[in-house]
């Protein structure tokens, strides 16, 4: 059983109470979660939650919800829990979270231009999350992220955002250059059809306005480019959360097409690639400086030393040898004695153990050179990242044959 709170002057009814005000959620940098829902997506974004307090009848039933996550649960009367949220309906479980820093993706942002209605907020914050965008801009100096609403209508994306607010428009936009930001706005009177938009490869800053008036006119004398959504002549105008998600997906779309080839040669698997190639032509040269073995010979058999036996396709798979290649590569060693196969398994042979460690001197120094600008920290760390990509890997891979 839970530790029961039974007065309205208990601390940690007053914390909680307070945070019903965005300015004590600003000055706490602490905000309140109502309901199950708002608490489970707190959890779900790794939100630090100081406590929850359910109401005393309902503890059973609530607690159960979330019983791995460690917090301070307590419990308390109806009524109290009516006067922390200032309703007079009850909402059964409350819990204090904090407001953190999440890491920010600059490549995309979403401006809100003096937009108001909680609702439509929590929606656009939804709907930019949904495509990995989560810096938001607000045009207004209070702007309350962690209003109730928006909580509920972004369905708790607002704890993955990161916000950033100004006085008024003309200083947004002197941070949007300052930053590099192409600004795009909306308008029913764009020059520009969104679909036939030309965006260039700086970052975007998606501008949305008022319900009312729509963007400011300061923004309109300064977008880049001034999209209009094209719509049938009986309608006047989107509500403003429709029209941002059709425009985060067109520019988005347009933004991943015109970045395509920056992406490409900077994934993952092209930077390994690349780098194992480099390696290998650092170490061919200098292996062919004292012997007529190649880098990938080389280490065939510093892999045949490490596994004792290996069958040809393993040589294949391991070191992506085609078919037609595969007796050209073996040959060498074969004819040198170097390696012996019997049954299809390859060995390494004494005399194949001698010429390893003669040439080791080669590899360790092609090894010094090319870590050369690394201090012995950062090898060890380098070497450990490497050895946690393939455990990764491979956990992954176990996992897909499951």
């Amino acid at each position: 059983m839970f530790e029961k709170i039974s007065s309205l002057k208990d601390e940690r009814i007053q914390i909680a109470r307070e945070l019903t005000s965005f300015k004590n959620r600003e000055s706490n940098k602490k905000f309140l979660l109502e309901g199950i829902e708002a608490i489970q997506w707190a959890i779900e974004t790794k939100v630090s939650i100081d406590f929850i307090i359910l109401a005393e009848k309902y503890c059973n039933e609530l607690s159960s919800q979330f019983p791995k996550y460690e917090t301070n649960i307590f419990m308390t009367t109806e009524g109290l829990l009516k006067k922390i949220t200032g309703t007079n309906y009850l909402v059964p479980v409350v819990g204090v979270g904090n407001i953190k820093d999440n890491s920010v993706n600059n490549e995309f942002a979403v401006v809100l231009d003096n937009v108001v209605d909680f609702g439509n907020i929590g929606t656009i914050i939804r709907t930019a999350n949904a495509f990995n965008i989560n810096k938001i801009i607000s045009t207004k100096q209070n702007f309350d992220l962690y209003q109730k609403k928006i909580v509920q209508s972004s369905r708790g994306k607002v704890f993955s955002a990161s916000l950033y607010c100004f006085k008024d428009s003309c200083a947004t936009i002197e941070y949007l250059k300052k930053e590099n930001y192409q600004i795009i706005a909306t308008s029913p009177h764009g020059n520009t059809i969104q679909a036939m938009a030309k965006i260039d490869n700086r970052p975007i800053a998606l501008v949305v306005g008022n319900e009312s008036m729509g963007v400011s006119d300061e923004f309109l004398k300064n977008a880049d480019i001034l999209l209009q959504i094209p719509m049938h002549s009986e309608v006047e105008s989107l509500n403003v959360g429709v029209a941002t998600g059709i425009s985060i997906y067109e520019l988005k779309l347009k933004q991943v097409l015109g970045m395509i080839e920056k992406k490409i040669k900077s994934t993952l698997g092209r930077e390994l690639n690349v780098s194992s190639m480099l390696i290998q032509e650092v170490l061919d040269k200098n292996i062919r400086k004292v012997s007529q073995f190649t880098s990938k010979q080389l280490v065939f058999m510093m892999v045949l030393k490490c596994d004792v036996m290996m069958n040809i396709v393993d040589v294949q798979k391991q070191f992506g040898i085609l078919d037609k290649d595969v007796n050209e590569f073996l040959q060498l060693l074969l004819a040198e004695k170097l390696i012996s196969i019997e049954n299809d398994k390859l060995t390494l042979t004494i005399k194949g153990e001698e010429t390893l460690s003669q040439l080791w001197t080669v590899i360790e120094n092609t090894e010094k050179q090319i870590l050369s600008c690394f201090s012995t920290e950062e090898k060890n760390q380098f070497f450990s990242y490497l050895k946690r990509v393939s455990n990764n890997c491979i956990s992954i891979i176990k996992s897909n044959k499951e």
